[in-house]
């Protein structure tokens, strides 16, 4: 029978990171519940930034399991406010978060481009991440007038909507 979780965060990544992070021999695989607890405390800022980083490079080095991955995946889901557009098909892009510092980025011109063609396009980005703080998609656009702090609800409003029929977001 399994021990009972530890209800601290803190204690209970700490247990994590000693069973995930102890070579590749002799790494122990954790329970979709676990992932689950110790993503959803990253996401909440629960967890130190160092803790933060061994807990995903350990899960990766010993190769993650089906149930650490659907637990992560859990967690995600949990912890974000997702939105449906009315629309049948849309294409995601997901252009480098740290942006570009050497070429021109293209990606995000290919949102306009594609809803001209009646294609729903949705791209997705941030301000700025290491390790380039490169322009990103954000920056590119915010430049060219677009809106680019929309709720999930707005978006998914602007990707419906027949005269625009893409969005980005953050």
């Amino acid at each position: 029978m399994n021990a009972p979780l530890p209800a601290d965060p803190k204690l209970l990544m700490r247990s994590i990171i000693q069973r995930i992070a102890t070579g590749p021999d002799l790494s122990k695989d954790i329970s979709r519940e676990e992932a689950r607890l110790a993503t959803k405390a990253i996401i909440e800022n629960q967890i130190e930034p160092i803790q933060v980083g061994i807990f995903f490079i350990a899960l990766r080095m010993k190769r993650e399991t089906m149930d650490e991955n659907i637990g992560v995946l859990d967690a995600v889901l949990e912890t974000t406010h997702r939105i449906t557009a009315s629309v049948d098909e849309v294409v995601d892009i997901g252009d480098p978060y740290d942006g570009y510092n050497r070429c021109l980025p293209t990606a995000p011109f290919l949102g306009p481009l594609l809803a001209e063609l009646g294609v729903h396009v949705v791209s997705h980005g941030l301000d700025r991440v290491g390790p380039k703080y490169g322009v990103t998609a954000r920056h590119i656009l915010q430049a060219a007038g677009v809106p680019v702090d929309l709720s999930p609800a707005q978006a998914a409003s602007r990707l419906a909507d027949p005269a625009l029929g893409w969005s980005y977001i953050d």
